[in-house]
């Protein structure tokens, strides 16, 4: 009963069954802390964006936002969208990621409008180099965009060093690889919840499940060879 009530504590588990306590104790170190959810904006006009942010942190009090604007405004569209934005939601936004084209312009919006933002696509570009400069907040790195395990951990450990919140984020990848994802954030990150909602562009799962998913699961026997070697 205390379980279902949401007053199950470790004081109330220790008279508990052991095989009870364990059980419990399990199911309430898997259940998710803080209320962190990602959402996509520059899609629409930065006045309904800024309306749909002020709606759902209004919602949800508890509800903290990532946002990503993919580079798709320019600074004087990302100023317009931070004016429309409520007052009291803006100590809720996590970040912004990459709010304009031009990374002097992601920078210079920051500095006006004190929105935190995050690097993803400018990271991976020639010539950038990563250090901590006021206004960022966090880096999103995509490992399979990044290279092999080892680079991943040092792109991942020098965000940090500089102060970062460093995140580990998918790109277009299958259930297969969201499972790797996933141990990969928990065992370099496991403070910070990884961005890997995108499993919903695939239509079939693959090898692995992914949590909570439905899409139908394919098997290695399932799947057509691409072509043999000559």
């Amino acid at each position: 009963m205390r379980w279902t009530a949401g007053e199950a504590s470790e004081s109330t588990l220790d008279a508990a069954p052991p095989s009870v306590g364990f059980g419990i104790s399990c199911a309430l170190a898997a259940m998710p802390g803080a209320r962190v959810a990602k959402l996509k904006v520059g899609l629409y006009e930065a006045i309904r964006d800024s309306l749909t942010v002020n709606m759902l942190l209004s919602a949800l009090p508890d509800l903290r936002l990532r946002l990503d604007a993919n580079r798709r405004w320019t600074c004087d569209r990302a100023l317009q969208f931070a004016r429309y934005l409520a007052p009291g939601c803006l100590s809720r936004i996590d970040f912004l990621e990459e709010p304009c084209g031009r990374p002097d312009d992601s920078l210079a919006f920051a500095e006006q409008t004190g929105i935190p933002i995050a690097w993803n696509e400018s990271a991976r570009e020639p010539g950038f180099t990563l250090h901590a400069v006021p206004g960022v907040a966090a880096l999103v790195v995509k490992p399979s965009l990044t290279g092999a395990l080892a680079r991943c951990r040092q792109t991942l450990e020098c965000a940090q060093e500089f102060g970062l919140t460093a995140v580990i984020s998918s790109g277009v990848e299958s259930s297969l690889a969201l499972t790797q994802l996933s141990r990969l954030a928990q065992w370099l990150t496991p403070a910070v919840t990884p961005g890997l909602d995108t499993l919903s562009l695939m239509q079939a799962q693959l090898v692995r499940p992914w949590p909570g998913c439905d899409l139908p699961l394919l098997s290695w026997a399932q799947l057509e060879p691409i072509g043999t070697m000559p």
